[in-house]
Formats: C-alpha cells, structure tokens, sequence
C-alpha cells in the first residue's frame, strides 16, 4: 500500500515536471504570444455594427457594410458595393472583419469620426462619438469604436441647423472658438438676442457700451432669415 502511493507520487511528479518543460519550450510560447496578441488584436479592430448610413450584407462568408448599391452576385469584393448615384458620390465601403485589400470599418470610421470632430467640435471636447443619432464631442473617447464618452466632459451635437437655439451644443461653442478675436479694447460677450431674435443666444464682442458681431456670426443669421440690419460688425 506505501509502495503504491510512493509509485502514484513519483508518478504525478514526473507529469508535473514534464509539463512545466513542455510550457516553457519555445513552440508553446509563440502559441501563447500569438494567441494573446490575437485577442488583443480582436478586442481593438472588431466592430459590430456599420458606419452610420450604411449597411451590413455577407459577401464569401465575411461581413461588409456598403452605403450605395449592393451586389452580392459580384465576382469580387470590390464590385458588391456601388455608389447610388453617380460617379463622385460619397461612398462607404468596408469590412467588419479582415479581408485583403478592403479597409477594416473600425479605421474607416474612425477616419469619418475624425473628420466630423473637426468640423464640429469645440478644443476642450475634439473627439466625436456616434453616441446616438447626432453624436456627441467628447475630451474622453470610451472606447476604440467612439461610441461613447468618458467622465462629464462633453457636449451634444445640435440637431437643429439654427445653432443659436441651442448654446451648449458643440456647434455653438466652436462657432465661438472660430470667431475672430474682439477688436481693442472690446471683450467677448453671451447673451440673448433682442426683438425678432429673442429666442436666440447670441455672441459677440463689446465695450460695454457698444455691441459688435462677427461677419460670420452676422452672415449665418441673414441665412436663416433674421433681419440683421441692425447688428455692428466687428470688422475693422
């Protein structure tokens, strides 16, 4: 009986050392190395779900998302997805997954969101997420995807075109940001409009006697109708 549980401790001894030497070898690691990268490669380029205004079609067994025309009788990747109508038309084409030669629709849209946020978001929130379906700017991207924001540092995309209703969207503040600087002895103000515009916040510089308005500023609200014959510029 002490004989064999000698034997069966030898035994377990023997497997234990043989293993541990078996997951040090040089094979084992590089399976361990590629299996952690490839996770970790998984986790940062997979992306469920298109590029807002396109949409998800399988082509060969992969996901693509294709904002124009979809065929998936093609005979290549490159020919299922077509602008709608033509030549110049914006397109959105890229894969869900890996595939040669068709760029992943985690870095496309990344780019887009990229181009977005400098176009409408202020410098203390420069990044956009696709949050919902306006989005948001935010200091702090959650995530790889820009879905969503980190922490209380961000503002909301406007959905309305007239901008000065809303002053704390992010079209506002960086219609702010962009105006020119205030004339000599002028300083930055906010405040709502008068008479007609009265429903609006306004900005623009004054001395505390005399109000003035960028061009911009003046420009934008003629295109949304406003009468503006009475606002200063602040043009020198």
């Amino acid at each position: 009986m002490l004989r064999d549980i000698i034997v069966i401790g030898f035994m377990i001894a023997v497997v234990i050392i043989l293993a541990r030497i078996i997951w040090g070898t040089p094979l084992v690691t590089r399976v361990r190395e590629t299996f952690a990268s490839g996770s970790a490669t998984r986790m940062i380029n997979s992306l469920t779900e298109c590029p807002s205004g396109s949409q998800m079609y399988m082509y060969n067994g992969s996901p693509y998302c294709c904002s124009g025309t979809i065929d998936p009788t093609a005979d290549r990747a490159h020919d299922t997805c077509k602008p709608s109508s033509g030549r110049d038309a914006q397109l959105t084409f890229c894969t869900l997954g890996p595939s040669s030669g068709v760029p992943n629709c985690l870095e496309l849209r990344s780019g887009l969101m990229q181009a977005e946020g400098e176009t409408i978001c202020p410098k203390a929130s420069p990044t956009f997420v696709q949050s919902s379906a306006a989005g948001r700017c935010c200091a702090d991207p959650g995530n790889p995807a820009l879905t969503e924001c980190v922490g209380n540092k961000y503002c909301d995309v406007a959905t309305d075109p007239n901008v000065f209703k809303t002053p704390g969207s992010c079209q506002f503040q960086k219609a702010q940001e962009d105006a020119p600087a205030c004339p000599t002895n002028y300083g930055p103000f906010t405040a709502a409009g008068q008479g007609a515009m009265a429903s609006l916040t306004l900005f623009g510089c004054t001395d505390n006697g005399q109000n003035c308005y960028a061009d911009s500023t003046i420009k934008r609200l003629k295109e949304l109708g406003y009468d503006v014959s009475g606002l200063t510029s602040c043009k020198v």
